[in-house]
């Protein structure tokens, strides 16, 4: 047997090996980032509460429709535990968000054209593999120029109530 015939044999065992690495994330599987987490801008964030206090988060920007789609959808708990994400939307719209491949449950602020926060939603996971899922969607009471979703107890835990507390402004 030749040499260059040797190493094509041995090559193709190292690859066979290999494979079942790189096998597709499966719905109910998560990732600690997914290729659409990596292309959002992280971005500094001033959220006024009710007293008018001022807090600064960082968060990643969905703003354009690939990353708005993708969301947090197969990022696992921990990651969605560190970041928040901003989805900005170029005008004011009436837009639905799901939980359908979150593994973690969300708070959702949904954000006036005038920057103050409107509501506040809670947004529950899916039932998990084998069990009937249900498709619920979480939409606003009316049109919006953007959307902050944080771990759930998010808003709670900086007393950030809809109504009076706004995002006064995005730092670039």
């Amino acid at each position: 047997m030749s040499a260059s015939l040797y190493r094509q044999r041995h090559l193709w065992f190292a690859v066979l090996l290999v494979l079942p690495i790189w096998k597709p994330v499966q719905a109910d599987e998560c990732r600690l980032i997914t290729r659409e987490w990596t292309a959002m801008d992280d971005r500094e964030v001033a959220i006024t509460r009710n007293d008018g206090s001022v807090v600064r988060i960082t968060a990643k920007v969905a703003d354009d429709p690939r990353e708005r789609s993708a969301g947090f959808q197969h990022v696992c708990p921990s990651t969605i535990e560190k970041m928040p994400m901003l989805f900005l939307f170029p005008r004011p719209a009436k837009v639905s968000f799901h939980m359908a491949n979150v593994h973690a449950p969300l708070d959702i602020a949904f954000v006036a054209a005038d920057g103050r926060i409107a509501e506040i939603q809670r947004m529950a996971t899916y039932a998990r593999s084998g069990e009937p899922r249900q498709r619920t969607y979480y939409s606003p009471s009316a049109p919006i120029i953007a959307a902050l979703e944080a771990k759930a107890g998010f808003f709670g835990a900086l007393d950030v109530l809809a109504g009076k507390a706004r995002i006064d402004h995005l730092l670039y």
